[in-house]
């Protein structure tokens, strides 16, 4: 049930976040930021939580959501579901293009397996290859998501003045040289620095997806930020396991060293992508109006 109400909020937050961002990718990675900033802050507030209350506190782990609900409720839904005063607002417009969707999706899982290989074992790696406390393995992984958020942000900036799949490219590649450097380097200050250029280059395409999945599948913005921001990141998280029985069976080193095919391979198939017909504006089309007088961020 909780995955449920997760699930729901992606597709209508991400078409909300369009209707504020317009085609302005930086609008967007603002956007994904948050969800990111989210996602790292959620371990560091459950960690006190379980010690301090046990599993029993987890019950107040449901304040958080409550609070996002009352804002919701009195913020954001007089602008969402009740307009007063007529605001134009722009949704891209033109064919569904799911061959193009489609190739965007198998970058996308790409891109989420090598993230759950990544956070799984970057602090182990730590712990066992180079003899690192619990403490500095733990920092290695909080190196990595506030790098992240830098890389969302900077994704958005590149894609802005150099095109989305430049900043979709840019991305894997860099992640790939920063992972080659992570596993080759023995000393813990340069193989952080690795860490954080990879987390870097691992977040730059993330805002830039969506709002390119939007642009594929104009009809249908709701499925695409679904498929886009949740479902296909959820496939991704289904390899861990096999990621799992590779580093029991070899090394962490080596599994480390074998996912940088990833990027590699999200390389390949973003080489396959194409600009969307609906990405300037002039194929924009009205949707429904909201208050003049709030943000929907």
């Amino acid at each position: 049930m909780s995955g449920l109400g997760i699930a729901a909020f992606h597709p209508e937050a991400a078409r909300a976040a369009r209707l504020a961002a317009g085609n302005s990718n930086r609008a967007m990675s603002v956007f994904a930021l948050g969800g990111n900033a989210g996602f790292a802050l959620g371990s560091l507030i459950t960690a006190p939580v379980l010690l301090l209350a046990g599993l029993h506190g987890t019950v107040l782990l449901i304040v958080p959501a409550l609070v996002m609900v009352v804002i919701l409720v009195r913020r954001l839904t007089a602008i969402l579901d009740r307009p007063r005063q007529r605001r134009t607002a722009v949704l891209p417009a033109g064919v569904d293009d799911w061959p193009a969707f489609l190739r965007l999706t198998s970058v996308v899982v790409v891109r989420a397996v090598l993230f759950f290989g990544l956070t799984s074992f970057l602090a182990l790696y730590f712990i066992h290859e180079l003899g690192a406390s619990p403490g500095v393995g733990g920092a290695s992984l909080t190196v990595f998501l506030v790098a992240g958020g830098i890389g969302t942000l900077l994704g958005g900036w590149v894609a802005d003045r150099h095109g989305r799949l430049t900043s979709i490219r840019l991305g894997f590649v860099l992640t790939a040289l920063a992972m080659a450097g992570l596993v080759l380097s023995t000393s813990l200050p340069v193989v952080l620095v690795f860490v954080a250029l990879t987390g870097i280059g691992t977040f730059m395409p993330f805002s830039v997806f969506v709002i390119l999945s939007q642009d594929y599948l104009p009809n249908r913005i709701g499925t695409a930020s679904g498929v886009t921001v949740g479902l296909a990141v959820s496939i991704g998280g289904l390899f861990s396991p096999l990621l799992g029985w590779l580093a029991d069976s070899t090394s962490l080193r080596f599994t480390l060293s074998a996912l940088i095919a990833l990027p590699l391979l999200a390389l390949l198939l973003s080489a396959l992508m194409h600009e969307p017909a609906t990405a300037g504006p002039s194929a924009q089309r009205e949707s429904y109006p909201h208050s003049s007088n709030d943000g929907l961020v």
